[in-house]
């Protein structure tokens, strides 16, 4: 027996519906059956959509794995987004964004499509504005299929059978709204390190980690033994090179954090943090949704 046709079988049985109770339940299980059909996916990619940005774009290709009593006359597409920001968002809202009837066959005789779509016309049809989409939100792409006698076939029906392994039919793709890295410009970068009382950062430190490689380890070692009336300020550098494209800056805590404070600054001269006393631990320290020049 042909693969495909192998496969159309099988989906026959995961996608069964009884309509009728019968004393002869297998003839009637044989006779009164309604079956189904899948999307699988043949290959997708739906990358993360940068905050602020217009580009990006979904990519699929599809087959229709569908018993002949479900024949498939059109792909609906539904375009949702996913408000996961504050309560000044617009909430969550979906929209109809493109109906495929046009379809081409695969190398085992079945009905396939490939789709390509366009984040702007996907924020489009969400129902969703540029200005309300915030890091954190996401956008869904969600599939129908329609049969010619009117059912629908999509994510209300799935089981664990057709998700993974050879079918891949999720019906449904989701991205995230990102934050992505600013390059950071090539050169010496300060920090200028305070302690208030005196006595250094007390094992405090400050990790900045450059294209992912081993963290640079900074801190405050100025110990005069305190109190002082004034702060002890030290400045520390480190070296960004050339080409680098990403940089996280983390502070690590101290006995005594409540004493320190500092303020990074670029190659370029931009303060590009200036935080404590008592900074944020065990955090990256950079928000890159913020307009700065790194």
């Amino acid at each position: 027996m042909n693969k495909s046709f192998s496969l159309i079988a099988a989906l026959g049985l995961v996608l069964v519906g009884c309509t009728d109770g019968s004393e002869n339940p297998i003839n009637d299980v044989l006779d009164n059956t309604t079956k189904g059909a899948a999307l699988r996916t043949l290959n997708s990619a739906f990358p993360a959509i940068s905050f602020g940005s217009t580009e990006g774009s979904f990519t699929g290709t599809f087959e229709i794995q569908a018993d002949p009593t479900a024949d498939i006359t059109s792909v609906e597409v539904y375009s949702e987004f996913i408000d996961n920001s504050d309560a000044n968002g617009p909430g969550d809202t979906s929209g109809l964004l493109s109906t495929i009837t046009t379809f081409e066959q695969t190398e085992f005789g079945l009905k396939g499509f490939d789709y390509t779509v366009q984040y702007a016309e996907i924020l489009a049809a969400s129902g969703a504005t540029q200005a309300g989409v915030q890091p954190g939100d996401q956008f869904r792409l969600r599939f129908e299929l329609v049969a010619a006698d009117g059912r629908t076939f999509s994510v209300k029906q799935l089981t664990g059978t057709l998700t993974g392994g050879y079918f891949r039919s999720p019906f449904q793709f989701t991205t995230n709204v990102i934050c992505s890295p600013i390059v950071p410009t090539a050169g010496t970068w300060r920090v200028i390190s305070v302690d208030s009382y005196g006595d250094g950062w007390n094992g405090g430190t400050l990790s900045v980690t450059i294209d992912g490689n081993d963290p640079i380890s900074l801190t405050n070692s100025l110990d005069n033994g305190g109190p002082y009336p004034d702060s002890t300020t030290e400045e520390l550098t480190f070296e960004v090179p050339v080409g680098a494209m990403a940089i996280q800056i983390v502070y690590n805590a101290g006995s005594f954090d409540e004493e320190v404070s500092f303020q990074v600054v670029s190659a370029n001269g931009a303060t590009i943090l200036d935080l404590g006393p008592e900074p944020q631990t065990a955090a990256g320290l950079i928000d890159y949704c913020l307009d700065i020049e790194l």
